[in-house]
């Protein structure tokens, strides 16, 4: 129901006369639409806490229903339609935070141990879990990284990597959960603050190794490097770069990739990892891609896939950008 199915219902309503059947239940439509919530249309969520739902969306719509009675004289009914939306959304979100307790989070953790990995099960009852820690907001924030020096934007940018990572790691190891020892929330913030410090160091790196690009520290390629460099991507595109290790122009060139061509991220959440930085790692800096694994906490085959998969498609890019 949107806006003006609502402004219509109030018409409805205030012309109707009180002796009519037919008011109360105009007025179970209105009560019903204001207090429509994600929560009371789960029936996931209904069969795991019927008991907390009932009573608890029972108050809500009593409230509600006080709300619509104080202030149903106002005649102007696009304004009343207006007013009540905005005082659903308030009361709503109350009546959400006293659902989602430590228990309802705690459980639903517990839940998504007993279902199968990747089972349709398990991500109904992920997303829920997702949400509902969303809506209680305990997460920790405050006094992350002290020793480090973050502006407010970096530090909310570090927090929100943390938290994503902290969450994704606790559900990948979810099967190792153990409910006897503490809180859900507890888990997720004792991740938080062991993840933040190395999101906070991927932030300033990132930034301190911007602030170094200066114009007249632009590459300059000499067309020897052009030419093997083209004749390699083109004759031997099938294997490493091992030739040009050494080559610190051309790891540079792509470093700084001028074309954009080498910056598709890894993953959507993780952008802070893009194809550029697998092939200088692996290429240059000696790295392998169980050493990435660990480093970046991305699971091996997902990065040995990503750089074979996108080398193949800008391997010809690299060439050309060269020229």
């Amino acid at each position: 129901m949107n806006t003006q199915e609502l402004v219509d219902l109030l018409k409805e309503y205030q012309n109707t006369s009180p002796e009519r059947e037919e008011k109360k239940h105009i007025k179970i439509q209105i009560i019903a639409h204001l207090s429509s919530c994600y929560w009371w249309h789960s029936q996931y969520i209904i069969n795991l806490f019927s008991e907390e739902i009932k009573q608890i969306k029972e108050n809500l719509q009593q409230e509600l229903g006080d709300t619509f009675q104080h202030h149903i004289k106002k005649n102007n009914s696009k304004k009343l339609a207006d007013f009540l939306l905005k005082e659903a959304l308030i009361i709503q979100k109350k009546y959400q935070r006293k659902l989602i307790t430590d228990k309802f989070i705690n459980t639903l953790a517990i839940e998504i141990k007993k279902t199968q990995a990747n089972s349709f099960q398990r991500k109904q009852a992920v997303q829920c879990l997702i949400k509902a820690m969303e809506i209680k907001n305990t997460y920790k924030k405050q006094g992350l990284g002290s020793t480090l020096q973050l502006s407010p934007q970096d530090y909310e940018d570090a927090f929100l990597e943390a938290k994503g990572e902290s969450i994704r790691y606790v559900l990948d190891k979810i099967d190792r959960y153990d409910e006897t020892i503490g809180d859900f929330m507890a888990l997720i913030n004792h991740w938080i603050s062991i993840k933040f410090s190395d999101a906070a160091g991927r932030i300033l790196g990132f930034k301190k190794s911007q602030s170094k690009k200066q114009e007249e520290d632009k590459i300059s390629i000499s067309p020897v490097d052009i030419n093997l460099m083209r004749e390699y991507l083109f004759e031997n595109a099938e294997q490493e770069f091992a030739y040009y290790q050494q080559s610190e122009e051309i790891k540079n060139l792509i470093h700084e990739d001028p074309n954009n061509k080498l910056g598709k991220p890894i993953r959507k959440d993780r952008t802070d990892i893009t194809f550029k930085d697998v092939l200088i790692a692996i290429n240059w800096e000696g790295e392998t891609f169980k050493n990435l694994s660990n480093k970046w906490n991305i699971p091996y085959t997902t990065i040995k896939s990503f750089y074979e998969r996108e080398f193949e498609k800008v391997k010809a890019d690299l060439a050309e950008y060269l020229q």
